[in-house]
């Protein structure tokens, strides 16, 4: 049998109503928020100051989608001279990734190097110790709550840059469905898309495992069953967690793996046409099945029942395609306002070592390129 570890630190609390025992968790120690706009217009952000009373110090809700390197600088400048003790991220992928970016500018102290550090790799030094951060995820999608990793944009470099460390794992992450029920459609839709992603990439993935195939599995299963009935019932709590314990799964699974070949196309996608992530990581994924398959098809095949589909790659293409045709979603590009004059410019930009060398099968930017072409097929692909 081959060899393989599995490690997670991260303390989870999922159920309804689990928010209500942030106060307990915090304990005695200061907090500092970090949240979104979207957060406080909700009034989640009032329920976390009414939780935490004077144990809350500051609150920062100004993080924007995608957050970029500037609005990282920002909440430097706005609270790192605060004292407290540990972050509190409350929203999305950007809340979570605004806080570990701003934890680990906060204990590297190299602030006015940040744009360097993300260009060469982050350099922590010898006494890095980030304050612990607390992930309340509001999304069911972005799987940060239980990873070390944050994604931070440079949208003028049209770049994506990357930090991690063990220590920027969540110390805690508080997962509670009733948080998500006001999420629009759209934003439903794609977090769920990013979560899928994060399964499937695990399983077709170099550095995949037994425990993270448990979690990604049971991950697609129930984004397949659930996330169609969900978009037409919004407010359904039942359906809301189902698809909060999907993305933890899918969370879980990849934070062991990570992404690969789907997410390295995705970026480009982002910065210089600017669809969603969730949307732009999940558009190559019936292709990309495909192309594994030729060389993995073993490894490819353990989807089958999830997908509801036969062991064939034709089945699993036609299963995992019929996902996004009751989400009424376009696979192909063009429909996003995409020119396929641009396949040349994705297909370099996505080839990128650090997540292609994941993918299970072989890869080269040829054949990177022969996937970002299909994603413009007409014939095959406007559903």
């Amino acid at each position: 049998m081959s060899k393989w570890k599995f490690h997670n630190p991260v303390k989870i609390h999922f159920g309804s109503g689990s928010i209500n025992n942030l106060s307990a968790l915090i304990g005695s120690r200061k907090s500092l928020l970090i949240t979104t706009p979207g957060s406080t217009k909700r009034g989640t952000t009032s329920l976390v100051r009414d939780l935490l009373g004077n144990s809350l110090v500051a609150v920062f809700d100004e993080v924007e989608p995608n957050p970029t390197l500037s609005s990282v600088l920002a909440v430097s400048k706005n609270i790192r001279r605060l004292m407290f003790d540990n972050i509190i991220a409350l929203g999305g992928g950007s809340a979570l990734d605004t806080a570990k970016t701003f934890a680990a500018v906060d204990a590297s102290g190299n602030e006015g190097g940040l744009a360097d550090q993300l260009n060469h790799k982050f350099s922590y030094p010898k006494n890095f110790t980030p304050k612990p951060i607390i992930a309340i995820p509001t999304t069911a999608g972005t799987g940060s709550e239980v990873t070390m990793w944050g994604t931070i944009w440079d949208m003028v470099a049209k770049q994506k840059h990357s930090i991690e460390h063990p220590l920027l794992y969540p110390e805690q992450a508080i997962l509670d469905p009733d948080l998500t029920i006001t999420l629009p459609r759209d934003e439903t839709i794609f977090s769920a898309l990013d979560a899928i992603s994060h399964a499937m990439e695990s399983i077709w993935n170099k550095n995949h495992n037994p425990i993270s195939d448990i979690f990604a599995i049971e991950a697609i299963s129930i984004i397949y069953d659930y996330l169609p009935q969900l978009i037409n019932n919004l407010a359904d709590s039942t359906l809301r967690s189902y698809i909060h314990r999907a993305s933890l799964l899918a969370g879980l699974a990849f934070s062991n793996t990570k992404t690969g070949l789907a997410h390295s196309i995705s970026y480009p996608l982002t910065t210089h046409f600017g669809l969603p992530h969730g949307l732009a990581c999940s558009l190559p994924l019936v292709q990309i099945l495909k192309f594994n398959a030729v060389e993995s098809a073993d490894r490819i095949k353990i989807m089958a029942k999830a997908l509801r589909a036969d062991t064939t790659v034709e089945s699993m293409a036609s299963e995992l395609t019929k996902l996004f045709e009751r989400l009424g979603l376009h696979l192909n590009l063009s429909y996003y306002g995409i020119d396929n004059s641009c396949v040349e410019l994705i297909s370099d930009l996505a080839y990128t070592s650090e997540r292609t060398d994941n993918n299970i099968s072989s890869i080269n930017r040829n054949d990177i390129e022969t996937i970002v072409r299909s994603l413009f097929d007409e014939e095959k692909y406007n559903i």
